[in-house]
């Protein structure tokens, strides 16, 4: 069959049956946790963008490119500040070599490529206009006659570029307010046809198309061997596959299309395209080529094929036969698309479906094309493989080619192209960074950057300061945030974990290679620890040990803000000691003393009340204790022995004694924490 491709500007492709077409990649969004109303806003979005185009054709293509998983890890390096850079460097590698013995050199990647016929606004009629098509005609006849005679260049008029290029101009301001996109370049274009015709193996972000071209004042020259270079391989066509052979492999590749649409295909539930990259654990690529046909045109065609259905039914009834199922079913169909396009006065449109599934040996395509046939079945529709037209079908796939065959056209509407969830996938994690796994829909790596968190920066998905790990009991929780806490350390960050369990004392031993950054602080209930978690000991500043202060004694003496009587007294007492030269809750006992009377002596009474008890002489100093926690460490770890939490469902007023101090210590420990997190 003939090669499309004419030539290649920018993402501009012209094919030989003087039509041109701007192509584009769908940036893909992440479709995984939209609401039901989000996602009716994305179709929306996607309906009007067909819509609006009330003539042409539409290429859409969903491939299973490959991306370098070396590649990534090298660009996470770039990410590394710190002191532990040289370890970080050693991990990654040894983490690249167990992903590239597990995984191999690339993982599967799927993109989305859409492309418009671009139409050429009418222009005013004059000589001048006249004389230019003539022109224009007659560099065309010249140029196929030397192409015919010598085959050696492909010559393009630089003014028809040039008109084109502002057509493009215009369709990409209209894209570009409904979904992220990015034009294509000759480097695409190669990896798309290279693809297509059995290259595997090349990172779609290291492939380089050379496509050298001359110009001139008024043309462009490129070699037609240069324009065919993407194409070399050896094809064999079966029956019902396509044998490619290259240099280093052999490829056996099979095509669908759609036979028939059996059922409605609801939405949301139905989107083809997100689906089918979670379905399958081998890449399947996918072609739509959509050719628009204007409003009163289909129309004409619907009214066309009402009448018809309307005479096989008279016919039924002279012959005093039942009019079958089918063509009453036939009927009411072409009744309400009749309907419904006389309403919106939309246009109709022609689709072309059709699936791409390879394999390196026949068996294995045979099983991939059983579980392709099955998924579609699952979606009501009807797959078929037809016999001698797997070379025509694959044409189907190279940019700015044309329909192959007209047997198994889908007349459909906007709403149905907008329902497939063309450029819908689920995203996990940034594009490099800290690996913490893969995803299990998408067998795709998770990397994290938890430096973004909160930063605005743009294109980010790491956005939220905070982290929850939900799951089972023994379900790898502490194992996750454990792993994703050293890595971000590797990275540069510096780290404080409360331990209350002490399950990270021996990570000294354990982790070796970072022991010297590792600061490990034992809070136990002994002597030598009194007063070490006191809000004016714990904390720099005396106006922010002031508000621990009086949040840590409000709330373990019940004294509300609203207790006119009691709080004014406290808020006072512990003022003083905040001005006074040596600073510790205990001397607020004392200034409660000193006032004398006897809410101040209740109020110190009940507070006393909790010094001696258990682990609580950590909270009180007589400020003469000095901070002994120093976090100048990349790690630093404080364990609390004894902690006992309340329940999420136990009221404040059902606190026992120990649950209330134990909330008293992580409530001074977490201030610290953050104040520590501010200041770094």
């Amino acid at each position: 069959m003939a090669y499309p491709i004419k030539y290649i500007e920018n993402n501009l492709v012209f094919n030989h049956d003087s039509e041109c077409f701007a192509y584009y990649e769908l940036i893909p969004y992440n479709y995984s946790f939209l609401s039901p109303e989000e996602k009716f806003q994305v179709h929306d979005n996607f309906r009007q963008l067909v819509a609006q185009n009330r003539d042409g054709k539409i290429h859409a293509l969903q491939l299973a490119t490959e991306s370098s998983i070396r590649a990534t890890q090298e660009r996470s390096k770039k990410e590394i500040t710190g002191k532990l850079k040289e370890i970080a460097y050693q991990k990654i590698d040894e983490q690249t070599k167990a992903l590239v013995d597990m995984i191999g050199d690339n993982q599967v990647d799927y993109r989305f490529f859409i492309g418009f016929k671009l139409l050429l606004n009418e222009q005013e009629v004059s000589v001048k206009n006249i004389k230019q098509e003539l022109l224009n005609a007659i560099q065309d006849f010249i140029g196929g006659v030397n192409h015919k005679l010598m085959g050696d260049f492909v010559s393009m008029s630089d003014g028809e570029i040039q008109r084109f290029a502002k057509m493009e101009q215009l369709l990409e301001s209209k894209l570009s307010r409904r979904f992220k996109i990015r034009k294509l370049e000759k480097n695409d274009f190669g990896y798309i046809i290279e693809h297509l015709y059995g290259h595997t193996g090349i990172p779609y972000e290291d492939y380089d198309y050379h496509l050298p071209k001359k110009y001139t004042d008024k043309e462009v020259f490129v070699k037609h061997f240069d324009i065919l270079k993407p194409t070399r391989s050896l094809i064999e066509e079966k029956q019902r596959y396509l044998k490619i052979q290259t240099e280093e492999e052999t490829t056996f590749v099979a095509y669908f299309t759609i036979n028939s649409i059996v059922g409605e295909l609801d939405f949301p539930s139905s989107e083809i395209f997100y689906y089918q990259q979670q379905q399958f654990s081998f890449p399947i690529d996918t072609s739509m080529n959509v050719e628009i046909v204007a409003n009163k045109k289909a129309l004409s065609t619907v009214r066309n094929k009402k009448k018809e259905l309307k005479d096989l039914d008279n016919h039924a009834w002279e012959s005093d036969n039942e009019t079958s199922n089918n063509v009453v079913e036939a009927l009411d169909s072409v009744n309400e698309l009749e309907t419904s396009l006389d309403q919106s006065k939309e246009s109709m449109y022609k689709l072309s479906y059709v699936i791409r599934v390879s394999a390196k040996d026949l068996d294995e395509l045979k099983r991939r094309c059983d579980e392709v046939k099955d998924f579609y079945d699952d979606l009501s529709i009807k797959l078929v493989r037809p016999f001698g037209d797997m070379l025509g079908l694959h044409s189907e796939f190279i940019p700015a080619s044309k329909r192959y065959i007209n047997d198994y056209i889908q007349y459909v509407t906007s709403d149905f192209l907008a329902g497939l969830g063309f450029g819908a996938t689920q995203m996990l994690g940034e594009n490099e960074g800290i690996y913490v796994g893969y995803n299990l829909d998408t067998g795709r790596n998770v990397y994290l950057k938890p430096s973004l968190a909160s930063q605005g920066v743009k294109g980010s998905i790491t956005n939220a300061l905070a982290s929850a790990f939900i799951g089972s009991l023994g379900g790898g929780k502490s194992f996750s945030n454990n792993m994703l806490v050293y890595y971000a350390v590797l990275f540069g960050g510096q780290a404080v974990i409360v331990d209350p369990k002490a399950e990270r004392g021996r990570w000294k031993e354990t982790l070796p290679e970072i022991a010297h950054e590792i600061n490990i602080v034992n809070l136990t209930s002994e002597e030598e620890n009194k007063g070490l978690l006191d809000p004016y000991v714990i904390l720099k500043k005396p106006k922010d040990s002031e508000s621990l202060a009086i949040d840590i004694l409000t709330f373990l003496t019940g004294i509300s803000s609203r207790d006119s009587e009691k709080f004014p007294v406290l808020r006072k007492a512990i003022r003083s000691v905040t001005q006074s030269k040596h600073r510790g809750l205990l001397l607020v006992i004392d200034e409660l003393r000193n006032e004398d009377t006897a809410i101040s002596h209740n109020i110190a009474d009940h507070i006393e009340s909790f010094v001696d008890y258990d682990f609580a002489h950590l909270l009180f100093s007589d400020g003469y204790v000095n901070q002994s926690i120093s976090l100048d460490k990349q790690l630093n770890i404080i364990q609390v022995a004894d902690l006992v939490l309340p329940d999420a469902e136990t009221g404040f007023e059902e606190y026992t004694t120990m649950e209330l101090l134990s909330v008293a210590m992580l409530i001074v420990i977490s201030t610290f924490a953050f104040a520590y997190m501010l200041i770094k």
